[in-house]
């Protein structure tokens, strides 16, 4: 067992960190219009445009997003800006394509344009690049790279939960986590365990799950002699369906809407909240947020706290209209509207900066570090400084902070 684990540490420290003289991994975005969904004319036609003060000279404000319901605040505010009209004093105006003008108080602050970006682990690298300035991400990806002194902060919080064990339609041995473990501990065979990517917090909580559970686990590719688990890298989020179906893995690790997706299409079952999941440390677990490069930080405050405002009232929206905004994620990742709704209850929506929310913040940070993740400042911080080095949460409107 030991050997296995520190096998594993071994593999993940590797493949977490690029900061030893490695290069990050080149930026992958998908910046092309079609994948933004179309703007209708009639989209303005509720909001009196007259009253409203647009500048042809605006600041502009490059904001990338991954195809995913936990940045619902996007498909919100871009796909409803009707009602965040009609219910807040900051919304958007759709300019065609995949800009809008960013309003506040009837003046328009920033011309915004939303980039897709492939996967949450490139939008630090994309930031980066220069891509974009601000970008919705994984916690894990964003927490990596700043460690590895890539100048970005976490400026919002955005989104919690949503993570899920999904084990093949047809398993009716497993129907959650004590029979999960029933299953494993009783195969022939090693079981084979999916995931999207090594900086996602779905695989740090699955890791510490199995290892409070004693039971041993490797990576797929290396020494798996022993092993109960084998953790198989899916390579990205949409291969994991795919690979379940095929029977190339048995199971897997990941955040909605997969989760929900495959239960729709019949392919797997999800039997278990990664939240829930032993030794307890990861309830209400950050998921995702939103982070800035220092650069549009200092160089642009007024429109970076104006968009942070705008995404605010988004997450309330999404509160309070959980169909809604189920139907704009819907319409915007081309998902069911029955797939949305199921995903989207799995997670918890809020940009209060809390106490809890700090606790957990270093309560992944230090398993990262236990998986030898950190090679940089968050090596050696303590509770206090880390949440320093990682976040800037000066420009988020101060009821949130």
């Amino acid at each position: 067992m030991n050997k296995i684990v520190l096998s594993v540490l071994t593999l993940l420290a590797v493949l977490f960190s690029a900061g030893c003289g490695e290069e990050l991994p080149q930026p992958v975005v998908d910046n092309q219009v079609d994948e933004v969904a179309p703007v209708e004319e009639s989209a303005l036609n509720n909001i009196p445009i007259e009253d409203v003060v647009l500048s042809a000279d605006a600041v502009q404000l490059k904001i990338g997003f991954v195809k995913q319901d936990h940045h619902s605040a996007v498909f919100v505010a871009a796909l409803r800006s009707e009602m965040m009209h009609d219910l807040y004093p900051v919304y958007l105006i759709p300019l065609g394509e995949n800009f809008y003008a960013l309003i506040k108080d009837n003046q328009q602050v920033a011309e915004i344009e939303f980039i897709q970006s492939q996967g949450a682990i490139n939008v630090p690298n994309n930031m980066s690049a220069g891509l974009f300035e601000m970008g919705f991400g994984g916690v894990v990806p964003f927490v990596a790279s700043i460690d590895q002194g890539n100048p970005i902060k976490i400026i919002s919080p955005l989104h919690e939960r949503g993570d899920m064990l999904v084990v093949r339609a047809d398993n009716e041995a497993v129907t959650d986590w004590d029979s999960f473990l029933a299953w494993v501990n009783t195969s022939e065979e090693p079981v084979t365990i999916g995931f999207k990517s090594p900086k996602a917090v779905a695989l740090i909580i699955f890791e510490t799950a199995l290892s409070e559970a004693e039971v041993p686990f490797a990576m797929s590719g290396g020494d798996v002699e022993g092993a109960k688990v084998v953790l198989y890298n899916a390579q990205g989020q949409p291969n994991l369906n795919p690979a379940l179906q095929e029977g190339l893995i048995d199971a897997y690790v990941s955040n909605n809407p997969a989760c929900a997706m495959a239960e729709y299409n019949g392919i797997g079952k999800s039997v278990a909240a990664l939240s829930m999941l032993p030794p307890g440390d990861f309830h209400d677990h950050p998921c995702c947020a939103i982070a800035a490069t220092q650069e549009v930080i200092a160089a642009k405050p007024h429109e970076v706290s104006a968009a942070l405002e705008l995404f605010a009232y988004a997450t309330e929206f999404i509160n309070e209209n959980p169909e809604e905004a189920a139907a704009a994620a819907s319409e915007w990742l081309g998902t069911p509207l029955e797939v949305e709704l199921v995903s989207m209850a799995t997670s918890l929506y809020d940009v209060h900066v809390t106490e809890a929310w700090t606790s957990n913040m270093s309560t992944i940070m230090d398993h990262m570090r236990g998986l030898n993740v950190f090679s940089g400042p968050l090596m050696d911080a303590n509770e206090v400084s880390e949440i320093e080095i990682i976040s800037d949460f000066s420009l988020l409107p101060e009821e949130y902070r």
